[in-house]
């Protein structure tokens, strides 16, 4: 397993081949959110409840993983919602259930509804949090941004995760006091029709998206994705991201979605910038032999990570903790990777990890920008910055 070292740097100027990373940003390290203590939900949320430990124990306490799991047993269920193309959708999710159910000796009913996106999914257990209601869903899956508002509202169980869950042994893995914990760690870059570029002629850095031969050539999002991160200190700054904006904004083609891949395919644009998950690209390379490739921004280099949560209000928290214990197994994660070409690099066996070593070697930084950035920053002022550069956007 590879240690997460500050100022991890990465990336190849012209990657074909998909890279997840993930450590410190050399402008600091990254932060943990304040939160006030758990409350015990479940038979045995005891064993699971409390603040994060600063370092992991030598070993996961077999008695408190047995309390979960006695308690999941009288539980009977576990109920998931989220998109079902996040990770793989209901074919994924049985085959989780069944590696799930094996590992701790239970025969739990894994209902899997497809719901709203990550945004709508949170507003929704905010909701049910405050009105004392059953969660939609017993575990919260998302990115960053969509994780703050619940966190801020103290809406997600903190758990002490590394005193019992035997597979989540790296307390870099938990965020947020025990309220989040990365399951999968998308890196973010360009992608690119390779029937259209090449990549002796496809573009290795943002600034390089700035050349007269890409004008009208670039699709990117109406909400500027990622570009808002370039606003802090840790990368660009607030001016010199607003200097980009304004040339890049008069560079692209036209405003497509973050993973609308179709419309780079087809021709309309030669490639997406910034693009949000590589492994989506990656995904439909493999599995369709489609003419996608991607590259990581030397000048840029940023990887999010995916969460996963369990809301105060849900109906099956033991089975909930554990089957986020289970999404940290090498099967889990392989199961991950073969869906969603995803996996996290800090557990053992990551498809990516060999990845990691190589793209250290090109002396590329790579930023994380996931909740402990988020909140470190100025929110605000991200903010602000965003709005002007999507008005930027919009008006060519």
């Amino acid at each position: 397993m590879m240690p997460r070292a500050t100022g991890l740097a990465t990336t190849v100027a012209a990657l074909l081949v998909l890279a997840l990373v993930a450590c410190q940003p050399a402008a600091g390290p990254r932060g943990s959110q304040a939160a006030s203590p758990s409350q015990p939900t479940g038979d045995a949320a005891s064993a699971g409840a409390g603040p994060a430990s600063s370092a992991a124990p030598a070993s996961a306490d077999p008695a408190a993983l047995q309390a979960l799991i006695d308690g999941a047993r009288k539980e009977g269920k576990l109920s998931l919602m989220w998109t079902e193309g996040t990770i793989g959708g209901s074919e994924t999710i049985q085959e989780w259930a069944r590696g799930f159910n094996r590992l701790y000796g239970l025969n739990l009913e894994v209902q899997f509804t497809p719901g709203p996106p990550m945004a709508p999914m949170g507003a929704r257990i905010i909701q049910e949090h405050q009105a004392g209601r059953p969660a939609s869903t017993d575990i919260y899956l998302s990115g960053a941004n969509d994780m703050i508002p619940a966190l801020e509202v103290d809406a997600l169980e903190r758990v002490n995760w590394t005193a019992w869950a035997s597979h989540i042994r790296d307390p870099e893995l938990v965020a947020a006091d025990g309220a989040l914990v990365e399951i999968a760690a998308p890196l973010v870059g360009i992608v690119y029709n390779s029937t259209r570029l090449t990549p002796q002629t496809a573009p290795t850095s943002l600034q390089d998206l700035l050349k007269p031969e890409y004008k009208g050539r670039i699709g990117t999002t109406p909400y500027a994705a990622l570009f808002d991160r370039l606003v802090s200190p840790e990368l660009w700054g607030e001016q010199r991201t607003l200097d980009y904006m304004t040339q890049f904004a008069g560079y692209i083609g036209g405003l497509i979605g973050c993973s609308d891949y179709d419309r780079i395919l087809s021709g309309e644009f030669d490639m997406l910038a910034i693009a949000c998950n590589l492994g989506q690209a990656r995904t439909r390379q493999v599995r369709n032999g489609e003419p996608l490739a991607w590259v990581v921004p030397s000048d840029a280099a940023m990887i999010q990570y995916w969460y996963m949560a369990v809301p105060r209000t849900a109906s099956h928290p033991n089975a909930a903790k554990l089957w986020i214990n289970y999404m940290l197994t090498r099967e889990a994660q392989d199961i991950l990777y073969a869906a969603s070409s995803l996996d996290h690099y800090l557990v053992e066996g990551s498809q990516f990890a060999a990845e990691v070593k190589r793209l250290e070697a090109a002396g590329i930084q790579i930023h994380h920008v996931g909740t402990e950035f988020i909140q470190r920053n100025d929110r605000k002022k991200i903010h602000d910055v965003s709005t002007q550069m999507q008005a930027m956007l919009r008006r060519q």
